[in-house]
């Protein structure tokens, strides 16, 4: 806030300024299709890995044999860091040598160039991101899973109930509060996302991929404006601010 509130040359903070850098990021035309692509971003990321860690954790919890290799293998992008499954997804979706291309190419579709498109390079970049993020979804739901009662499901066998039965009456109510815990965990995860999207696209083409985040990183190291960069983060401090607050009420709500 006090950089926000300051004049800045490079990383020099200089006279007191009051809210002009506000001014300046309400005022900027490129800050709602920024808005609106952290929205779709982060919504589109939590929609594919919400339900992939929610079915990944049953799986794990129903299974009896190679558990152990089962689950390190679904572990397995979140034990890499955000900068090496960026490489590995730009590698493997280049258009020139990716082993996409290779495939696409047999099959006579042509090469892949998933990020050459504003559109193409934003789904792209959401499922990388929803495929890194989803096993910490999975830890959460199979820790919860692991409390349910097993004399629920027995019972649930014994009046005929079969798994999707099972599934409504029984594992989502005893998840509804984890449900919610992932999902703010997560968007504050995506609202946050800034490596992955700066390997792969760095925030292109035509600022298709440029979230808040990235604007934070290139007003930071691109632009020096280390000013402007402090209220672009103020701004996300207070989106993360709302959705703990959206998830405490949720809880509170419940809880009565």
């Amino acid at each position: 806030m006090w950089t926000a509130l300051h004049e800045t040359t490079y990383y020099e903070i200089g006279e007191f300024s009051g809210l002009n850098s506000f001014v300046a990021l309400f005022s900027d035309p490129s800050l709602p299709a920024q808005i609106g692509t952290t929205l779709v971003f982060s919504l589109g990321a939590l929609v594919v890995a919400l339900p992939a860690g929610l079915i990944s954790a049953i799986v794990l919890n129903d299974l009896h044999r190679f558990k152990r290799t089962v689950r390190s293998l679904f572990l397995l992008p979140w034990l890499m860091s955000q900068a090496i499954a960026g490489t590995i997804w730009l590698w493997f979706l280049n258009p020139n040598y990716g082993p996409a291309s290779y495939i696409t190419t047999s099959l006579g579709w042509g090469p892949t160039d998933a990020f050459s498109s504003p559109t193409s390079a934003l789904i792209a970049v959401t499922l990388i991101t929803a495929w890194w993020s989803y096993p910490q979804a999975m830890l959460l739901f199979l820790g919860a899973l692991q409390t349910i009662p097993e004399e629920l499901r027995e019972s649930l066998r014994m009046d005929g109930g079969g798994i999707w039965r099972g599934f409504i009456s029984i594992t989502l109510p005893y998840l509804r509060n984890t449900i919610v815990s992932v999902v703010v965990v997560l968007l504050m995860l995506y609202v946050q996302m800034v490596t992955i999207i700066l390997v792969t696209t760095r925030g292109g083409p035509l600022g298709a991929t440029e979230t808040l985040s990235m604007r934070v990183f290139n007003q930071t190291f691109v632009e020096f404006d280390l000013s402007g960069a402090s209220a672009t983060a103020i701004l996300l401090f207070a989106i993360n601010t709302v959705l703990t607050l959206a998830a405490i009420r949720f809880r509170r709500k419940e809880a009565l």
